[in-house]
Protein backbone atom coordinates (compact mmCIF):
# COMPACT_ATOMS: atom_id res chain seq x y z
CA UNK A 1 0.00 0.00 0.00
CA UNK A 2 1.72 3.30 -1.15
CA UNK A 3 1.73 5.95 1.59
CA UNK A 4 -0.64 8.27 0.02
CA UNK A 5 -3.38 5.88 0.52
CA UNK A 6 -2.08 5.17 4.31
CA UNK A 7 -2.14 8.96 5.17
CA UNK A 8 -5.90 8.96 3.46
CA UNK A 9 -6.88 5.67 5.99
CA UNK A 10 -5.50 7.66 8.93
CA UNK A 11 -6.92 10.29 8.31
CA UNK A 12 -10.33 9.17 8.18
CA UNK A 13 -9.51 7.63 11.42
CA UNK A 14 -8.09 11.03 12.57
CA UNK A 15 -12.17 12.04 12.05
CA UNK A 16 -13.32 9.51 13.90
CA UNK A 17 -11.25 10.56 16.58
CA UNK A 18 -12.76 13.74 16.79
CA UNK A 19 -15.98 12.73 16.51
CA UNK A 20 -15.34 10.07 19.05
CA UNK A 21 -13.45 12.62 22.15
CA UNK A 22 -16.83 15.40 21.01
CA UNK A 23 -19.36 12.16 21.94
CA UNK A 24 -18.26 11.72 25.73
CA UNK A 25 -18.15 15.86 26.22
CA UNK A 26 -21.68 15.62 25.89
CA UNK A 27 -24.62 15.19 28.50
CA UNK A 28 -27.08 13.80 26.53
CA UNK A 29 -27.79 9.95 25.64
CA UNK A 30 -28.34 10.96 22.40
CA UNK A 31 -25.67 13.43 21.07
CA UNK A 32 -23.61 10.77 22.86
CA UNK A 33 -24.90 8.50 20.68
CA UNK A 34 -24.85 10.75 17.13
CA UNK A 35 -21.24 11.52 17.68
CA UNK A 36 -20.14 7.85 18.56
CA UNK A 37 -22.44 7.07 14.95
CA UNK A 38 -20.42 9.44 13.26
CA UNK A 39 -17.34 7.85 14.82
CA UNK A 40 -18.49 4.39 13.68
CA UNK A 41 -19.03 5.21 10.40
CA UNK A 42 -15.62 6.67 9.94
CA UNK A 43 -13.90 3.46 11.12
CA UNK A 44 -15.88 1.24 9.42
CA UNK A 45 -14.31 2.85 6.41
CA UNK A 46 -10.46 3.39 7.98
CA UNK A 47 -10.92 -1.13 8.65
CA UNK A 48 -12.65 -1.72 5.60
CA UNK A 49 -9.36 0.35 3.42
CA UNK A 50 -7.41 -1.63 5.92
CA UNK A 51 -8.47 -5.21 5.42
CA UNK A 52 -9.84 -5.46 8.98
CA UNK A 53 -13.19 -6.78 7.99
CA UNK A 54 -14.58 -7.67 11.96
CA UNK A 55 -14.08 -4.07 12.75
CA UNK A 56 -15.89 -2.84 9.88
CA UNK A 57 -18.83 -5.10 9.97
CA UNK A 58 -19.07 -4.26 13.94
CA UNK A 59 -18.84 -0.72 13.37
CA UNK A 60 -21.12 -0.50 10.31
CA UNK A 61 -23.67 -2.69 12.94
CA UNK A 62 -23.08 -0.31 15.32
CA UNK A 63 -24.23 2.40 13.21
CA UNK A 64 -27.58 0.95 12.93
CA UNK A 65 -27.71 -0.18 16.63
CA UNK A 66 -27.04 3.52 17.69
CA UNK A 67 -30.10 4.83 15.68
CA UNK A 68 -31.89 2.51 16.61
CA UNK A 69 -30.96 2.78 20.78
CA UNK A 70 -31.20 6.26 20.30
CA UNK A 71 -34.97 6.48 19.25
CA UNK A 72 -36.13 4.00 21.83
CA UNK A 73 -34.35 5.79 24.41
CA UNK A 74 -35.54 9.42 23.40
CA UNK A 75 -39.28 7.59 23.74
CA UNK A 76 -39.10 6.13 26.76
CA UNK A 77 -39.23 2.38 25.45
CA UNK A 78 -37.48 -0.75 26.73
CA UNK A 79 -34.38 -1.38 24.70
CA UNK A 80 -34.11 -4.92 26.07
CA UNK A 81 -35.19 -6.55 23.07
CA UNK A 82 -33.08 -4.23 20.67
CA UNK A 83 -29.71 -4.76 22.80
CA UNK A 84 -30.69 -8.87 22.66
CA UNK A 85 -31.00 -8.49 18.61
CA UNK A 86 -27.80 -6.17 18.10
CA UNK A 87 -25.91 -8.33 21.19
CA UNK A 88 -26.86 -11.55 19.18
CA UNK A 89 -25.39 -9.69 15.65
CA UNK A 90 -22.38 -8.74 16.74
CA UNK A 91 -21.40 -12.49 18.27
CA UNK A 92 -22.85 -13.59 14.35
CA UNK A 93 -21.35 -10.99 12.55
CA UNK A 94 -17.39 -12.09 14.43
CA UNK A 95 -18.11 -15.47 14.12
CA UNK A 96 -18.37 -14.71 9.67
CA UNK A 97 -15.35 -12.64 9.82
CA UNK A 98 -13.28 -14.15 12.54
CA UNK A 99 -9.59 -13.32 12.90
CA UNK A 100 -8.64 -14.58 15.56
CA UNK A 101 -8.35 -13.93 19.57
CA UNK A 102 -8.79 -10.14 18.45
CA UNK A 103 -12.11 -10.73 16.93
CA UNK A 104 -13.45 -12.16 20.31
CA UNK A 105 -11.87 -8.35 22.28
CA UNK A 106 -14.62 -6.41 19.75
CA UNK A 107 -17.24 -8.72 19.92
CA UNK A 108 -17.04 -8.71 23.79
CA UNK A 109 -16.58 -4.70 23.53
CA UNK A 110 -19.49 -4.61 21.17
CA UNK A 111 -22.21 -6.34 23.22
CA UNK A 112 -20.91 -4.38 26.20
CA UNK A 113 -21.13 -1.19 24.39
CA UNK A 114 -24.91 -2.35 23.25
CA UNK A 115 -26.06 -3.13 26.97
CA UNK A 116 -24.66 0.50 27.49
CA UNK A 117 -25.85 2.62 24.89
CA UNK A 118 -29.04 0.55 25.47
CA UNK A 119 -29.63 2.26 29.24
CA UNK A 120 -30.55 6.00 29.33
CA UNK A 121 -28.59 6.56 32.08
CA UNK A 122 -25.19 8.42 30.61
CA UNK A 123 -22.95 7.94 33.81
CA UNK A 124 -23.43 4.00 33.33
CA UNK A 125 -22.76 5.14 29.52
CA UNK A 126 -19.58 6.33 30.16
CA UNK A 127 -18.58 3.88 32.47
CA UNK A 128 -19.29 0.84 30.41
CA UNK A 129 -17.79 2.79 27.18
CA UNK A 130 -14.01 2.99 29.74
CA UNK A 131 -14.53 -0.62 29.51
CA UNK A 132 -14.99 -1.56 25.71
CA UNK A 133 -12.03 1.09 24.74
CA UNK A 134 -9.55 -0.95 26.26
CA UNK A 135 -10.90 -3.81 24.01
CA UNK A 136 -10.97 -1.69 21.09
CA UNK A 137 -7.13 -0.53 22.19
CA UNK A 138 -6.22 -4.03 21.77
CA UNK A 139 -7.50 -4.97 18.74
CA UNK A 140 -6.45 -1.64 16.46
CA UNK A 141 -2.59 -2.53 17.81
CA UNK A 142 -3.53 -5.28 16.53
CA UNK A 143 -4.82 -4.40 13.41
CA UNK A 144 -1.91 -1.32 13.28
CA UNK A 145 -4.79 1.71 12.83
CA UNK A 146 -2.22 4.06 14.59
CA UNK A 147 -5.59 6.13 14.18
CA UNK A 148 -7.79 3.93 15.87
CA UNK A 149 -5.18 3.23 19.10
CA UNK A 150 -4.83 7.06 19.47
CA UNK A 151 -8.91 7.45 19.42
CA UNK A 152 -9.43 5.04 22.07
CA UNK A 153 -6.51 6.33 23.90
CA UNK A 154 -8.37 10.06 23.54
CA UNK A 155 -11.55 8.34 24.27
CA UNK A 156 -10.40 6.51 27.36
CA UNK A 157 -9.39 10.14 28.67
CA UNK A 158 -12.41 11.69 27.20
CA UNK A 159 -14.39 9.31 29.26
CA UNK A 160 -12.58 9.58 32.19
CA UNK A 161 -12.96 13.56 31.72
CA UNK A 162 -16.96 13.26 31.12
CA UNK A 163 -16.90 10.88 34.56
CA UNK A 164 -15.29 13.62 36.44
CA UNK A 165 -17.06 16.81 35.13
CA UNK A 166 -20.70 14.95 34.77
CA UNK A 167 -20.76 12.52 37.57
CA UNK A 168 -17.93 12.87 40.48
CA UNK A 169 -18.07 16.98 40.68
CA UNK A 170 -21.68 17.34 40.09
CA UNK A 171 -22.28 14.55 43.24
CA UNK A 172 -19.62 16.20 45.32
CA UNK A 173 -21.32 19.16 44.63
CA UNK A 174 -24.70 17.87 45.80
CA UNK A 175 -23.21 16.12 48.81
CA UNK A 176 -21.49 20.03 50.02
CA UNK A 177 -24.87 21.08 49.50
CA UNK A 178 -26.65 18.94 52.09
CA UNK A 179 -24.05 19.01 54.13
CA UNK A 180 -23.68 22.66 54.10
CA UNK A 181 -27.35 22.73 54.75
CA UNK A 182 -27.00 20.37 57.90
CA UNK A 183 -24.79 22.51 59.39
CA UNK A 184 -26.56 26.08 59.04
CA UNK A 185 -29.51 24.65 61.03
Amino acid sequence: MDITMQIIIQAIGILGILASVIAFQTKKHNQILLFKTLNEFLFAIQYFLLGAYTGMAMNLVGCVRNTFLTKQVEKGKKTTATVTIFSILFIVFGIFTWSGFKSILIMVAKVLSTVAYGNKNTSLVRVIILLTSIGWLTYNVCVFSIAGVLCEAFTIVSVIVGIIRFDIIPYIKQKNHILINQIQR
